[in-house]
């Protein structure tokens, strides 16, 4: 009886220690989902320019002063008018030019 309470006990105590260990707090993990990416602080134009280069060819600066910057690129054999956040980097507005 006393055999198998302390064969019990070590058991216990065997797999206590074994089901801890030290905790990471190193981990970083990024998700992006979406259009561009955030860059913590306002992008340079051509920064954006790459970011809509991503999507579109032929990418021609057209202004890049407010929030957003604005660019115009060829997809598929139609141009768009492209916005993106100044602040962000991502694409807020894509419109069809006719």
């Amino acid at each position: 009886m006393i055999r198998k309470t302390f064969a019990a006990m070590v058991l216990g105590l065997m797999i206590a220690g074994a089901g801890t260990s030290a905790a990471k707090a190193d981990t970083d993990i990024i998700i992006n989902l979406g259009f561009g990416g955030f860059y913590g602080k306002n992008i340079s134009c051509r920064i954006g320019a790459r970011i809509v280069a991503q999507r579109f060819n032929k990418v021609e600066i057209r202004e890049c002063v407010g929030k957003a910057y604005k660019y115009f690129g060829k997809r598929n054999g139609k141009w768009y008018t492209i916005k993106v956040s100044a602040y962000s980097g991502r694409i807020v507005e894509v419109v069809r030019v006719r």
